[in-house]
């Protein structure tokens, strides 16, 4: 809402300046009018729809605004370049809808890019909210995502193996995920936090794996196209005792995890990998446990990194099954997606004392090494044992311990660019 209110005075202010004449200045006056409208709209979405009369009719509203006023800044040759002089990159498309006629069952998905083509009208369509209008089609644009890519895997092995493999299982358990936040709609008042966060996050992976960027741009075709960058970063989650803990545990606890895998794949001590697969699966199941547990913002931030329809699972599961069939190269590559993840999600938190997590450390004395101290009378955090240490943090909610949440809010860094933005 700021972030749209800026956007509006900056523009008026330079309408009072003379900058804009002619065709360009009655397509300002259309962009201030949207931004009326997505400011009443945004308002509305969250009190019952207000004068637009139905929650629906005012996420409709909220996206109608923003699309339009992207396409008329790029459709209006001065406004365009005025918004990417000295390498900005303000009002940057949206990643498009499919065609009118055309839907996620008749859509082609023989590829990655095709497949991504369906994300895109999901991520296009969840602008502004999940109801009762667009739920249908974005469940059906989700599901196929989630279908097409699993034929992909299981058909083509040869083109995802290793960390490009482990990534692409990532995108699609995270897909599932997105379809329990759009049933969530409505009900569950984190959901378009998380869907949000995920939707992000999916894109960033296809985008980040060189592998999957390219396989997702082919032929003429592009898909998992990116929403431009936040303003600011996403302030880090400030963690209470317990979250904090538990970062430490889940952060040593993985790196050792991975480091003994690697020591371990092929040497033909059966006893030992069996033993450290139950480990591997009982570090799974405690992280799970203490995110769903959280639930509330934490939860939104952190499912698509601490469930099995997540990194979690999917470096979990190619660990296990490269520890079974002594494939030192994926149990590798495995460990490297344990270490990022936790690198990851300790980067994004802040232990209760301040300072940061160690994302090398392998035991939780090494992983709060560069947190700021506690006091003496303090009580040290339990040393990690093997299968169980995230579970000894005794779960407790999150709601109250979230840090301003600027990249989730309904509209955000309009002042540079429009985002995505989901309820």
């Amino acid at each position: 809402m700021d972030d749209l209110k800026a956007v509006e005075s900056g523009l008026q202010s330079e309408i009072k300046a003379g900058q804009f004449s002619g065709d360009t200045l009655t397509h300002i006056q259309t962009v201030l009018s949207d931004i009326t409208t997505a400011l009443s709209a945004a308002t509305a979405s969250v009190n019952g729809g207000g004068s637009f009369g139905s929650v629906a009719n005012a996420e409709t509203a909220l996206r109608a605004s923003h699309l339009d006023i992207l396409d008329i800044v790029n459709n209006d040759h001065t406004l365009s370049t005025l918004a990417t002089q000295n390498g900005a990159t303000g009002f940057l498309a949206a990643p498009a809808t499919l065609p009118d006629d055309v839907t996620a069952a008749t859509a082609p998905h023989a590829t990655l890019a095709e497949i991504g083509v369906i994300f895109n009208d999901a991520a296009n369509r969840i602008l502004g909210g999940v109801n009762s209008d667009n739920k249908a089609i974005i469940t059906n644009d989700m599901n196929a995502v989630v279908s097409g890519l699993k034929h992909l895997i299981d058909t083509q092995p040869t083109q995802f193996e290793g960390l490009t493999g482990i990534h692409a299982d990532t995108v699609m358990r995270q897909a599932q995920l997105e379809l329990t936040y759009i049933n969530q709609a409505g009900v569950n008042p984190d959901a378009g936090r998380g869907s949000n966060d995920n939707i992000l996050d999916m894109i960033d992976i296809i985008q980040g794996d060189a592998n999957l960027a390219g396989m997702a741009s082919q032929g003429g075709v592009s898909g998992f196209s990116q929403f431009p960058d936040a303003l600011n970063p996403t302030p880090r989650y400030q963690d209470n005792a317990a979250q904090t803990n538990f970062w430490a545990n889940f952060i040593a606890q993985g790196n050792s995890l991975g480091q003994r895998a690697e020591q371990l794949v092929g040497s033909g001590d059966t006893h030992a990998i069996n033993a450290l697969i139950n480990e591997f699966q009982a570090f799974e199941k405690n992280a799970t446990k203490f995110d769903l547990v959280q639930g509330g913002i934490f939860g939104a931030r952190f499912d698509n990194e601490l469930t099995p329809s997540s990194t979690l699972g999917a470096e979990v599961d190619a660990m296990i099954k490269g520890l079974k069939t002594g494939d030192a190269a994926l149990v590798t590559a495995a460990a490297e997606v344990i270490h990022d993840n936790a690198a990851d999600v300790g980067g994004n938190n802040i232990p209760i004392t301040g300072g940061h997590f160690n994302p090398d450390g392998l035991t939780v004395a090494e992983v709060l090494s560069t947190a700021v101290p506690a006091p003496a009378t303090a009580a040290t955090d339990p040393k990690p044992t093997p299968g169980g240490t995230v579970a000894d943090a005794a779960p407790t909610s999150s709601h109250d311990h979230a840090t301003a949440d600027v990249h989730h809010a309904p509209i955000v860094d309009t002042a540079h660019h429009f985002h995505h933005m989901w309820g």
